[in-house]
């Protein structure tokens, strides 16, 4: 089973997630996170995470590019913290913008779904605020548009969570 889990930032995603994955059946949980710590803040956001999942059975991989090779046990319930995050580390690299990040991360998760029992992704709703962008986030954000309506199509349940309210948006029969 695919679950696709969106919302805007700190809306209670991440929250709903590992919940999700917490419920799942099978014995190797697997929590990859795709965050690189690059200040204070992002260091106290991922730290928040850590605490918040560190009684609930999950094994962390902590990883922010080329998630594609990982090594998944057979039967492993995985979830990806996130895809806004994951697509801006393979496309914005050292040695500059890499143009076919999308491609690259549809196809690395492609890999692991199709190695895990169950896969989760979560995702940013960057699309909301009705700003425009300079011309290389605004690249990003089409790259992350596309990468996602690529998922929706494939996922077996979409949700998109407001407030901590998660809202069903796509449910395979």
């Amino acid at each position: 089973m695919f679950i696709l889990i969106s919302g805007a930032a700190r809306s209670g995603k991440s929250s709903y997630a590992e919940q999700r994955l917490y419920g799942m059946d099978g014995s190797i949980k697997l929590y990859v996170a795709t965050a690189e710590i690059y200040d204070d803040e992002m260091l106290s956001r991922v730290e928040l995470h850590r605490q918040r999942r560190q009684n609930l059975g999950f094994t962390t991989i902590e990883r922010t590019r080329g998630l594609g090779g990982l090594d998944i046990p057979e039967g492993a319930c995985v979830m990806i913290e996130g895809l806004a995050t994951w697509t801006a580390n393979e496309m914005f690299r050292p040695e500059g913008v890499f143009m076919e990040a999308g491609r690259k991360v549809y196809d690395d998760f492609m890999r692991l779904k199709g190695k895990a029992e169950n896969i989760i992704a979560v995702a940013d709703d960057i699309f909301s605020d009705g700003i425009t962008y300079d011309d290389t986030t605004e690249l990003y954000r089409r790259t992350l548009a596309g990468l996602m309506i690529k998922l929706t199509r494939e996922a077996d349940e979409v949700i998109e969570v407001f407030a901590g309210i998660p809202v069903s948006c796509k449910v395979s029969s």
